[in-house]
């Protein structure tokens, strides 16, 4: 840990005060553990299960308030483990109550636990206390629940990543039945959400189906679907030949149709779905002034700025660039350790989306950039601490830790991005 994260975590401990009572919650599908202690450590109570209902949170605050009145206190800090989505409902819950509510992340929780107990073992109402001692010692997250209008598009750019996964899933089950029925498409067609391939497939999905198609009729379904209508003649004698000299399964039944429909239908499905929620993103990106600022980056589309602000929430609740840098997990880390010194890499310990979708961008501005170009061919030319030249994926994090810098100034002084010169690419 750096001499700035001690201070960090010196500030958090010096939060809270005589007044402050610490609640630590072990989240679970059906039910919650809590634990509440003092600033000095001292356990004031521990419930192993309240209901992760209405009741429930009804129950918390009773005995929030209750605690509260008995030894003196004033405002709560609770600290919770993310688990899945079931710390949703009460987080906001707690929130809307007027209390504090800080992450803490699943690793300190085992250590401290095994350091608490010298053992693994573990139980629900262990594991409130331990983490109701961790957040009592600042040992927690900065991050903070975002209810504001990021949330909204924090929720769309992961539905759409989801369904961009079930997309890919789709082609590759399409692609799977092409190889069973009629492997030669793939050479003819270059992937598998090209129009004009759904439409033959729709008209006529097997060999023996397009040799019943004359050449001009085939040519018709592929330059209608088709945005290269000059190449459709090209393509439908192409798939008409292949059909003739066909290699795969030639005993075609009825369940072999409702197959090839159902993959297809649904690639088309989820290529649709993709559309849509890019038009909603799109249209959610117009009323946040700040996405005017990253838009201004050549390189950076709606769906990146999209995804950077939608995971990154209020930029406000970052007070400098390097919060940024390890939210999205592209802080640098080493192990050294006596005379071995290692290569550098990165923690991914943040949001793995806008990880993701930072190395996308960062791949993009240093094509469309001149800044970021430059900022590129310095790092290629610089060799590392074992005199080395870097490898370029390690290149495209320093970039991409760069464009954070960046983007975190134009937010800090709302302001656009100006660039020198913007590259022509071919």
């Amino acid at each position: 840990m750096s001499e700035r994260d001690y201070s960090k975590q010196v500030a958090r401990r010096q939060r809270i005060g005589d007044r402050t009572l610490v609640v630590g919650v072990d989240i679970g599908c059906a039910s919650n553990a809590v634990g509440f202690m003092s600033k000095e450590g001292r356990v004031l109570g521990s419930y192993p299960i309240m209901p992760n209902s209405r009741e429930g949170f009804e129950q918390f605050v009773k005995v929030t308030e209750g605690l509260k009145a008995r030894h003196g206190l004033s405002d709560v800090l609770i600290g919770l483990e993310p688990t899945g989505h079931y710390w949703r409902k009460f987080a906001y819950f707690a929130k809307a109550k007027g209390c504090e509510v800080r992450f803490v992340r699943t690793t300190a929780l085992k250590h401290h636990r095994e350091i608490d107990e010298s053992c693994s073992a573990k139980s629900d109402k262990q594991d409130a206390l331990t983490m109701t001692n961790i957040t009592r010692e600042g040992k927690y997250i900065d991050t903070v629940i975002e209810d504001g209008g990021m949330r909204p598009l924090r929720t769309l750019v992961k539905v759409r990543e989801k369904i961009q996964k079930r997309n890919g899933s789709a082609k590759n089950t399409l692609h799977a039945a092409l190889d069973d029925y009629f492997p030669e498409l793939k050479e003819i067609f270059w992937s598998m959400h090209s129009r004009g391939l759904w439409a033959l497939l729709q008209k006529c999905p097997f060999p023996t189906d397009v040799v019943s198609f004359k050449v001009s009729a085939l040519k018709e379904i592929i330059g209608r679907a088709s945005r290269r209508r000059a190449e459709a003649s090209g393509k439908a004698m192409a798939v008409y030949q292949a059909a003739k000299e066909r290699i795969g399964l030639k005993q075609i039944g009825s369940a072999d149709r409702y197959r090839l429909r159902m993959c297809l239908e649904e690639v088309k499905r989820t290529e649709l779905m993709i559309k849509d929620i890019e038009r909603e993103i799109k249209r959610m990106l117009k009323d946040i002034p700040q996405a005017e600022y990253l838009l201004s980056i050549p390189g950076i589309g709606a769906i990146s700025a999209a995804v950077f602000l939608g995971e990154l929430g209020n930029p406000l609740y970052f007070q400098g660039a390097r919060q940024i840098v390890k939210y999205a997990g592209y802080d640098p880390q080493e192990s050294d350790s006596g005379y071995r010194v290692s290569r550098k890499f990165i923690s991914k310990k943040g949001r793995w989306l806008l990880r993701k979708h930072l190395f996308l961008m960062s791949m993009r501005v240093v094509v469309l950039s001149r800044y970021f170009q430059q900022y590129y061919q310095r790092k290629l030319e610089t060799k590392n601490r074992f005199g080395q030249l870097p490898r370029k994926k390690e290149i495209l994090c320093a970039v991409a830790i760069k464009l954070i810098k960046v983007i975190f100034a134009l937010l800090r002084d709302k302001r656009n991005f100006e660039d020198t010169v913007a590259c022509s690419v071919e």
